[in-house]
């Protein structure tokens, strides 16, 4: 779906305008629009499972991994959140999604990049970013994708391609959240996905899906796996937020 003037002139106002901070209306430092002592209580993703990015105790061994990635690994190589899904990330995420709250996705954004590109200082980055899809008819009643909006922040940042189109959701779905097992939510997403860019996924060798949220993987993990199928070596998947299964 084509922008709207709206979106267009809602992104720009926002890297215009400097606001109150996001999560306690205090003033904030312009360029993120949160304010430092919020920004230092925000909850920080921490040690993880290498793999799918599941939290896990500090006593755990080094390189983690969870039993599950043990003995099922993902379709992907590594999940990589900033935050953990725990408030205030809950609500900003809730009130950027459903109630366009393009301040609170556009900071959250900024940081996910920012730590991301601290990671690929010293290390090869993806070839390409590609923001999870929606099918045409939930874009059509949200007005945008939010994976989307979050991948041209960190596009912009991370200095990485970006394909909006590459994959596309065919199914229309029932809402992820209304589905109560991580089995359920897998069969939810059979055959949902497809590639709709061969020739450009041909070209490339590494990805890095684009997510607001990650919780039992079946999104992400649906959509690698037609990755996987066109020959793509390499998929990485990053998310503002990892909730916990």
């Amino acid at each position: 779906m084509p922008e709207t003037p709206v979106l267009n002139l809602s992104r720009r106002l926002l890297q215009l305008m400097p606001s109150p901070c996001i999560v306690c209306g205090k003033s904030s430092r312009a360029a993120y629009s949160l304010c430092p002592d919020c920004e230092f209580d925000l909850p920080w993703a921490g040690p993880c499972c290498i793999r799918c990015g599941e939290e896990l105790p500090a006593t755990a061994p080094n390189p983690r991994s969870c039993a599950g990635c043990t003995l099922h690994p993902p379709p992907f190589a590594c999940c990589r959140a900033a935050f953990r899904y725990q408030s205030p990330i809950d609500s900003l995420l809730s009130g950027f999604k459903f109630r366009a709250r393009f301040e609170a996705g556009n900071v959250l954004a900024l940081l996910l990049a920012e730590k991301t590109a601290q990671h690929y200082r010293n290390t090869t980055p993806p070839d390409l970013l590609l923001p999870v899809p929606l099918h045409p008819k939930r874009l059509r009643q949200r007005g945008f994708n939010q994976a989307l909006e979050i991948a041209r922040v960190v596009s912009k940042k991370c200095d990485i391609p970006l394909s909006r189109n590459a994959i596309v959701k065919m199914r229309d779905t029932t809402a992820q959240t209304k589905m109560h097992s991580a089995g359920a939510r897998k069969q939810n997403l059979k055959n949902a996905f497809g590639v709709a860019d061969n020739v450009l996924l041909h070209r490339v060798k590494s990805v890095a899906l684009i997510d607001d949220v990650v919780t039992t993987m079946a999104t992400v993990s649906s959509v690698s796996r037609e990755l996987r199928g066109c020959g793509i070596r390499h998929i990485d998947v990053w998310c503002l937020a990892r909730a916990s299964r």
